[in-house]
């Protein structure tokens, strides 16, 4: 079971940030250009094969820069992939609306899905923002937990470098018990708004993960709360 935990939440704390790593006399490249570029942090738990000491490399150390997009078919194949027809993302466990005139769908190894915030004008933070979504099935859990999860990331988070959990709390979320946790970090010099949402629906396993730079986040939390509205849990 540590083992998986410490895979899942490897998984879940991936976060895309487009445009965050960019200096400001880059605004010569072309926004076509800029849309595809995912840099995408992970905090990789990894368990040791000697004991099951589960440690967590630091941000800077696991940076890489790849360029996705909507047609990129990358996977690791342990996801839980669903559709994506009319604005509608399905999967086995849930469901969800976004409006394909806002939002990319990103094919990223290691979780279910990925967004990214394509609706940005002349506003490059706004490519910040992303959601991506993990989730894993009871039978393959053994005993897993939402509350289990929750513990054990918030205590990831404020072991790493540059990260802070600045709030958590129990609540609801599309109709069930949920773990909220907000988290803010930096990726290069760039502030960042991170927030996790922990549930679980007849054991079933679902982490949202969505975020942005500080400055774009606040001016899309009306974009993040009509997604975050839609989720339905099978």
């Amino acid at each position: 079971m540590k083992k998986l935990l410490a895979s899942l939440m490897a998984l879940s704390m991936v976060f895309a940030v487009t445009g965050c790593s960019e200096s400001s006399d880059s605004s010569s490249e072309s926004k076509a250009e800029a849309k595809t570029t995912t840099t995408t942090t992970a905090a990789p738990a990894v368990e040791s094969k000697a004991d099951t000491t589960t440690t967590t490399a630091a941000p800077e150390e696991s940076v890489a820069d790849t360029t996705t997009s909507a047609d990129d078919t990358t996977s690791t194949g342990d996801e839980a992939k669903g559709t994506y027809e009319n604005d509608v993302y399905t999967s086995d466990l849930y469901s969800f609306k976004i409006d394909s005139k806002k939002w990319a769908m990103q094919e990223s190894a290691g979780v279910d899905v990925m967004f990214t915030y394509a609706d940005a004008g002349d506003d490059a933070e706004l490519e910040s923002a992303s959601i991506n979504v993990i989730s894993m099935s009871n039978d393959l859990l053994n005993g897993l937990t939402a509350s289990d999860y929750a513990d054990q990331i918030k205590q990831t988070y404020n072991s790493m470098d540059g990260y802070t959990v600045t709030n958590d709390k129990e609540d609801k979320f599309a109709g069930n018990d949920a773990y909220i946790v907000d988290v803010t970090g930096e990726i290069g010099s760039q502030k960042v708004l991170l927030n996790q949402i922990i549930t679980s629906d007849n054991g079933n396993l679902v982490v949202i993960t969505y975020g942005a730079s500080e400055n774009a986040y606040s001016k899309l939390s009306d974009e993040f709360k009509t997604v975050l509205d839609s989720f339905e849990l099978k």
